[in-house]
């Protein structure tokens, strides 16, 4: 006899549930950001905001006219201007060494400001996905137990799920990819013999 499959659906108050958490979830990762915006000092919403003004297309388009108008005007080519910063326009370059070594700061504290909140980010990943690690070895192990105790021969000769289930050791981690790091720069290539398909 065919069976009818039907697609499963979760009950109204379930699924209001899990939309609710997920919704808070996302307020709570947008207020992570908002709160970081919420602590900067003057300065460092003055360099935000130069940032983001710098980085528009207003912003080139100004400074293109200008520099098309600047040029003219001391090429002698717009009559009805008199010529005050004659070639090699020192003047121009003046300004402009002036106005990108400001920029270059004001960029670099946006830029510092923005790896701060992506640092404590990442930490916030980083124990999530530790507490995550743990429950999913705790969960493969209750998988195990059930297993044995219903003699599922699947789950009893899984090879992989007696490594699975162990909790990893961040320190052992580190301590690995800092030893991998180190052998590659104690090897580094000699020459191209080395790299190059044979």
């Amino acid at each position: 006899m065919a069976r009818h499959v039907t697609n499963y659906r979760l009950p109204n108050p379930l699924a209001r549930h899990l939309l609710d958490r997920l919704s808070e979830r996302r307020q709570s990762l947008d207020a992570f950001r908002a709160r970081a915006n919420e602590r900067r000092s003057r300065s460092e919403r003055f360099a935000d905001g130069l940032t983001d003004i710098v980085g528009s297309a207003p912003f080139l388009i100004f400074h293109m006219c200008l520099f098309m108008v600047w040029l003219a005007a001391n090429l002698r080519l717009l009559p009805f201007i008199s010529p005050f910063d004659p070639f090699p326009f020192g003047l121009l370059t003046m300004a402009m060494t002036l106005e990108q070594s400001l920029l270059t700061i004001f960029i670099i504290m946006s830029q510092n400001r923005s790896s701060e909140i992506a640092d404590l980010r990442n930490e916030v990943d980083l124990q999530i996905n530790m507490v995550a690690e743990e429950e999913i070895s705790k969960a493969l192990t209750l998988l195990r137990l059930i297993g044995e105790k219903l003699d599922i021969a699947e789950i009893i000769n899984d090879p992989e799920l007696r490594i699975m289930e162990q909790a990893l050791d961040p320190a052992e981690l580190v301590k690995q990819t800092r030893d991998e790091l180190d052998d590659e720069k104690a090897t580094p290539i000699t020459s191209a013999s080395e790299w190059t398909p044979r």
